[in-house]
């Protein structure tokens, strides 16, 4: 675990399947401690987190990422909370359901993007700094520096996935934190619309 952005922590698991990192991330807030999309951790990552703090909520920003999410709640008491169109779609049944332009516990706004690999596809944003946007499986962090959707079969409509994304520019940010991939810490909105202009936007898995 380190601090990725003062006030952020992140861990990372590397994926045997696709080659790239899945994230998770932590940070303190008026309401306890906030875990967002709660990746595989070993021990060492544990007594780390446990030294920032015993979680209080855990924020999914989709179906897909459950992760650790039941061995956190087993093990703090820590409420799940996930966009209520993928509420169903859990293994398990979450403590609290949001919706689009909610704010969250540590004063998340939370922005459903339509048209995604689930319908409650979800990007939060936190307003400390420029601008932090956490991001789930809405765009990948790959390759490094610039941002991709995953393969093409994987949505209904890829133009329409593609297209969703563009509802992140109606907000202000600079730091981009992935759920999958490599963050973009400066410049991050920049790299979104970079992603927009392109036509090869999808990644082929496992990544090279």
């Amino acid at each position: 675990m380190k601090q990725i952005v003062p006030g952020i922590f992140t861990w990372s698991w590397l994926s045997p399947k696709h080659q790239y990192n899945f994230n998770g991330y932590a940070f303190k807030s008026n309401e306890g401690l906030i875990v967002i999309d709660p990746a595989i951790m070993d021990s060492s990552d544990l007594g780390l987190l446990e030294k920032l703090g015993t979680p209080s909520h855990i924020i999914l920003t989709n179906k897909d990422h459950e992760r650790m999410a039941y061995e956190l709640r087993d093990r703090f008491g820590a409420k799940i909370h996930i966009n209520k169109n993928d509420v169903y779609l859990l293994k398990q049944r979450p403590d609290y359901t949001y919706e689009d332009g909610d704010i969250l516990p540590g004063n998340l706004r939370a922005i459903n993007i339509s048209n995604n690999k689930s319908p409650g596809e979800t990007a939060l944003l936190l307003l400390l700094g420029k601008g932090i946007l956490f991001i789930g499986d809405a765009i990948i962090g790959w390759p490094p520096g610039e941002f991709s959707l995953l393969p093409a079969f994987i949505y209904k409509n890829p133009e329409l996935a593609k297209y969703s994304i563009r509802t992140l520019l109606n907000y202000e940010f600079d730091t981009v934190l992935v759920g999958d991939g490599e963050c973009i810490l400066t410049g991050g909105k920049d790299a979104i619309t970079r992603f927009l202009d392109r036509k090869d936007i999808h990644l082929t898995l496992p990544v090279k």
